[in-house]
């Protein structure tokens, strides 16, 4: 695609204006650079940039974290002591995006263009604050000649109010005026359409003002007034939120391998002779009990079926099920041990097979690391001198799983930040907490048939008239296979059944927008998924449990910063420990389980070393797989006849689901 190749021909441009360091406060203090810039030479290639970090910090991280897909290697706790990440955000995309801003405030015939440059630098602090908590903001416009030493970081609260001003501030800069028909980016790489042009200025204030509600949302467990605030202030008007797939801030990758193609499609397709499950993100279990237990049909926009990148030949990965078959048609010298009796007594058409079958399975989601935690054991099968194993443990290739979908992962693949789903989402929270539960439940239910229309999907209404779907009502979904989570919906009674709805919706509609996953999680603990497994082994991790840890709750700050910014460091560790709902001393307060000031605490740590603690004996049932194609042989082969068109149920069975019979465990009259 040349769209993202032209984009990345400024990146080039950009790069003569970022020098060779990287710590913070020598980027502030750098002479040499070059300040003259303009956002129709930077801005592309700052976005670019900020996809670049983004799907970086998906991959490394936030797929696990958000529970959307495992990435097999990165699955146990971890804590970045380097400063990749804070010199991607503040060399590579803050740092111009604060000097565009200064340059273009106070200019009317550049109003727009600063609005769009506020709109960007907003977005990109509002990530830092969730991944990190307190973090340089207002130290971060310091220009070159200012001879500054320490560099404060602000507070989570001053953050987030800085941040919904300036959008507020954005929101009210956009003009259409033919006065200053050139203010906008020329080469826009948001909002330019598909051939990379001019700045669509209505899209861009959308954007700005859905940001501010999605922010406003966010920060609710820090200032419930800041929240409300910003909130209503935005719903007064909704007209100037996203309102149409078109107008979803969507980011498009292009189709050159060697310079524009998307940072996963570099990073684990292209190049790579090897297939790795340990690499290539695919469908979490705790994830895909929610697609399973309510029949989305959205599990295929999400996903790939199993082994659907495996070379030909490929066997699947088989799951083991019981059925019950008429006796009758089987009681035959061959295959019946008391054909001879049951030949005899006249009673064959009263009896019933229970049977040991085995067959492939669509969707498979890929476990976590360690299936179970040091000290845990599977059951014994019972009557029996062996343990059950685990039903996804018994693959046949690395490609017997479901992996993210190519539309997701491809070199011109494209990545939401904001999707149409998200603002009716947004605003029926908003009407949950300030405003009308009729209201609350019509945007719910929009934003469920938006997150269909993205994707392209019919049977919407179905989907909706489910238990835990339809609005006020419970849904019982499936348990994963050890039986530690429960995909339920308790929407049936008050404000806060209701807000589940909402959040669950929202979080299935952000599929691989994994910030938002993991903030919606972390701010709400409406999905209160288990913790990692661990192993019993040796973590670098300070504060790391040997045996069960819940997922990150934020990024340490790079080391380098505690000897070159040190009483800021450590005023800004402090800030943490101001408002955090679970704060923990380990490694001085600066690690990854420290809860941040949006968050609301975690209730099940209290619970946690009576659930997962100890040994633990588990026996293995996949709710999700059972029976998937009928309760009885004679309803699965009518199934397989289906799916195939066949008519012989032999052919019919291999071939749907490469049907495979085990044993005959006992003959029985009911």
């Amino acid at each position: 695609m040349r769209k993202i190749a032209y984009i990345l021909s400024f990146i080039f441009l950009g790069a003569a204006f970022q020098s060779c360091t990287k710590n913070f406060e020598e980027t502030n203090r750098n002479n040499n650079k070059v300040y003259s810039v303009d956002a129709n030479d930077i801005f592309a290639g700052t976005v670019v940039r900020t996809m670049k970090l983004i799907q970086e910090l998906n991959f490394n991280k936030l797929m696990n974290f958000s529970r959307y897909a495992v990435v097999g290697f990165a699955t146990n706790p971890s804590q970045d002591i380097g400063d990749n990440y804070f010199s991607q955000f503040y060399v590579g995309i803050l740092r111009d995006l604060l000097k565009l801003e200064k340059d273009y405030a106070g200019k009317p015939e550049y109003a727009n263009r600063l609005a769009i440059v506020k709109t960007w630098k907003s977005y990109v602090f509002y990530m830092m604050a969730s991944i990190y908590g307190s973090v340089p903001m207002s130290d971060a416009l310091s220009v070159a000649g200012e001879n500054k030493i320490n560099f404060k970081y602000d507070s989570e609260q001053e953050i987030y109010t800085q941040v919904l001003n300036d959008l507020k501030n954005a929101g009210d800069l956009y003009s259409s005026s033919a006065t200053y028909p050139n203010d906008l980016i020329q080469r826009d790489p948001v909002f330019g359409g598909a051939t990379f042009g001019k700045s669509n200025l209505v899209k861009w204030q959308k954007f700005t003002n859905t940001l501010r509600l999605n922010v406003a949302m966010h920060v609710q467990n820090i200032s419930m007034d800041l929240a409300r605030e910003h909130a209503t202030a935005v719903m007064n008007d909704d007209s100037k939120l996203i309102s149409s797939l078109d107008e979803m801030v969507k980011l498009q990758w292009g189709s050159d391998e060697s310079l524009s193609a998307s940072y996963y499609y570099t990073r684990f397709i292209k190049n790579v002779t090897t297939f790795s499950e340990m690499t290539y993100p695919a469908l979490g279990e705790y994830f895909s009990t929610y697609l399973f237990s309510y029949n989305d049909p959205r599990i295929g926009a999400y996903a790939m079926k199993a082994n659907v990148m495996a070379p030909a030949g490929t066997r699947p990965m088989l799951y083991s099920d019981t059925l019950t078959r008429a006796h009758l048609k089987f009681c035959t010298l061959k295959d019946c041990p008391t054909f001879a009796a049951h030949q005899a007594d006249g009673k064959n058409a009263s009896r019933v097979d229970s049977i040991l079958v085995e067959y492939a399975m669509p969707y498979v989601p890929l476990p976590e690391l360690n299936s179970l935690a040091a000290g845990w054991e599977w059951a014994f099968v019972p009557g029996q001198t062996y343990r059950y194993n685990d039903p996804l443990g018994s693959k046949n290739s690395p490609y017997n799983f479901s992996f993210v979908h190519t539309d997701f992962v491809k070199e011109n693949a494209s990545m939401v930040l904001l999707n149409w789903a998200d603002t009716y989402f947004l605003k029926a929270e908003a009407e949950m907490l300030f405003g009308s539960e009729g209201k609350a439940q019509l945007y719910y239910e929009q934003g469920v048939k938006a997150s269909f229309a993205q994707y392209n999907l019919g049977g919407v209404d179905n989907y909706l008239a489910q238990n835990g779907i339809k609005w006020n009502t419970d849904g019982k979904g499936f348990a994963d296979r050890r039986l530690l989570y429960r995909a339920s919906i308790r929407g049936k009674g008050g404000r806060d059944n209701h807000l589940e709805q909402i959040y669950k919706q929202r979080y299935i509609a952000d599929y691989l927008n994994c910030l938002e996953g993991w903030n919606l999680e972390r701010r709400t603990r409406a999905l209160r998924f288990p913790p990692f497994l661990a192993n019993g082994g040796s973590s670098d991790v300070e504060g790391y449990n040997s045996v069960y840890n819940y997922w990150t709750e934020r990024f340490v700050y790079p080391i380098v910063e505690q000897s070159k910014n040190t009483e800021s460091y450590y005023n800004g560790i402090e800030n943490l420990k101001a408002v955090s709902p679970y704060y923990r001393g380990d490694r001085w307060g600066d690690n990854v389980y420290t809860s941040l000031g949006f968050a609301k605490l975690n209730p099940d740590l209290i619970f946690a070393e009576r659930i997962y603690g100890g040994n633990k004996i588990i026996k293995p049932n996949c709710e999700y797989f059972n029976k998937k194609y009928g309760k009885t042989y004679e309803e699965v082969v009518v199934t397989a006849k289906a799916m195939t068109g066949e008519t012989d149920e032999n052919i019919a069975l291999t071939k749907a689901f490469s049907y495979n019979f085990r044993s005959l465990l006992k003959t029985y009259i009911p």
